[in-house]
């Protein structure tokens, strides 16, 4: 009697060990830590305007007035020709606007592939350096024109900034490497989410 109470209990150890001990499935540890196409979305949209690409230019910004004569008021005539030829320096930030996502460009499998579309790369930010080095300045003032002013210097870097903002040659230039980039940071994020992320155009 006392020989099978043993075994009884041997073997009941050995039952609640393996319930308690049992390594766990991998099919369904994945169905119960596995994001939905909502939680992607959201992943995305919550990062908002999102700049991964960074470039610093410097451009020579050119002004003349081009004329002998230009009068404004009769009583306040310019006579004379003013040139100025000054540097302008602009880091511009490019990325994509997560806020633009969509259901639509999410779409994700049983088997946790998640394929994603991005929207298209944009300007995020820019910064001019607004102190200008009158060392670094060319200027020409003829006849009984006034000195460049700072008003005149501002105007420059404005003409300049809106010719690089709307520059397409260098936005495309850049267009993969904001997408690769962009890619990269979610690549990671998407993983730790258990997901296997495939971009698309």
């Amino acid at each position: 009697m006392g020989y099978a109470l043993a075994l009884l209990l041997c073997v009941a150890a050995v039952v609640a060990a393996n319930v308690l001990f049992k390594s766990p499935d991998p099919a369904e540890e994945y169905l119960e830590q596995r994001a939905t196409a909502d939680d992607v979305l959201g992943l995305f949209q919550g990062k908002a305007k999102l700049a991964t690409t960074e470039v610093k230019i410097r451009r020579m910004g050119i002004y003349d007035s081009d004329t002998r004569l230009a009068t404004i008021n009769p009583t306040n005539w310019k006579i004379g020709r003013r040139a100025c030829i000054m540097p302008v320096d602009i880091t511009i930030k490019y990325g994509i606007d997560m806020r633009r996502m969509t259901a639509g460009n999410v779409n994700l499998d049983s088997l946790g592939t998640v394929r994603i579309t991005l929207p298209e790369p944009e300007v995020i930010d820019y910064n001019v350096e607004m102190r200008t080095d009158r060392r670094e300045l060319v200027t020409m003032s003829g006849w009984l024109r006034d000195e460049v002013g700072e008003q005149t210097m501002q105007a420059i870097k404005n003409k300049v900034v809106t010719e690089l903002l709307a520059d397409t040659t260098l936005f495309n230039t850049l267009r993969s490497e904001i997408q690769s980039n962009t890619r990269s940071i979610f690549s990671s994020m998407l993983q730790q989410m258990n997901l296997k992320p495939v971009f698309t155009n």
